[in-house]
């Protein structure tokens, strides 16, 4: 399929399939609109900020949404500190939330009596790495400037090495339940969020009204700014100015939460969802969104209550485009 790229206009692009909402938060809605190049740079600079954030990595792993390779993000994946038998232990969880232990810097030093210590905490799962683990440390040890000034013979310092590794075949690993709790703080980045929420309507209000959309100054400030934003050092901007300018408030109003709610069978946290009229798109994915004032576009099209909704479960629920009449009758 050839056309125009709705982002960089150029004619006769062969044009490629686009999610509307992003497939790794679990859109399902795809239209061939962009060019590849266009496609990639949306994907990379806006797509994978937006889906990088903890609140849509928790909703990934709650409904089992797999990336593009197939994987599923850990949105605890963070190190914790927690208190252990008798020092504090650094762990993560795995992809099946259970505890591993961090392997620490190795502790390593000469008693009174001239023989090495050496103290590492390892996780269970590494036992069987324990042999090669000590032989590499001690080894970067002897070339040190502590382990040059032992002066060592070749053959002593394999002589410790392998006291080392005996000693700790002789340990027997040490279970305990976590008491502490693991603490962390999330942070949302709200210009990623907003990001996307202008991409979405974007396309949608092409689809919806094609080129008058994309020749009217609310397409032309929506296009600038997504290309702005495609870059590795994008021009700074201000939320609040930014959705003034754009005339997308970055919050759904709330006396249309509840209306949303109707619609999405009273889950909100589990649908991608766009509402669309002459007048403006409401745009809510997955609890959070957006609304956007299509001011010069009234003139053009004239008024109208027709509404078209797009609706994207990430369940088993109803994905689609739909009237909003249909989806009304569906509800009663």
């Amino acid at each position: 399929m050839r056309g125009p790229c709705i982002l960089c206009l150029k004619p006769a692009e062969p044009l490629t399939e686009e999610h509307i909402f992003p497939e790794a938060a679990g859109g399902n809605i795809a239209k061939y609109i962009l060019c590849k190049p266009c496609n990639d740079k949306l994907g990379h600079w806006v797509d994978a900020p937006y889906v990088d954030q903890k609140h849509i990595q928790l909703a990934r792993v709650t409904y089992k949404i797999p990336g593009k390779r197939g994987n599923i993000p850990q949105p605890f994946s963070d190190t914790y500190s927690i208190d252990g038998f008798d020092s504090q232990l650094k762990v993560k969880l795995d992809k099946n939330f259970a505890p591993r232990v961090v392997r620490q810097a190795p502790k390593i030093w000469v008693t009174e009596d001239g023989e090495i210590g050496l103290s590492l905490s390892l996780d269970i799962t590494d036992r069987k790495d324990i042999p090669k683990i000590i032989r590499t440390v001690l080894s970067r040890f002897f070339k040190s400037e502590a382990g040059i000034r032992l002066e060592w013979s070749d053959d002593k310092k394999e002589s410790a090495i392998q006291r080392s590794i005996d000693g700790a075949h002789k340990i027997e690993p040490r279970s305990e339940q976590i008491q502490s709790p693991l603490h962390g703080s999330w942070t949302i980045e709200l210009k990623a969020l907003f990001t996307e929420y202008v991409k979405v309507i974007y396309e949608i209000c092409y689809l919806e009204f094609g080129s008058a959309f994309i020749d009217s100054l609310s397409g032309e400030r929506l296009r600038a700014f997504l290309t702005a934003q495609c870059c590795d050092e994008p021009e700074p901007w201000e939320l609040i100015d930014m959705a003034k300018h754009l005339n997308i408030a970055p919050q759904v109003p709330p006396n249309l939460d509840d209306f949303i709610k109707h619609l999405t069978n009273g889950n909100p946290y589990t649908h991608h969802l766009a509402i669309v009229t002459p007048a403006g798109v409401v745009c809510s994915m997955l609890g959070m969104g957006a609304i956007f004032h299509i001011r010069d576009l009234v003139r053009t099209l004239g008024a109208t209550d027709v509404a078209t909704v797009y609706i994207s479960s990430i369940t088993e629920g109803k994905s689609g485009i739909f009237s909003l009449d249909e989806l009304l009758v569906d509800h009663q």
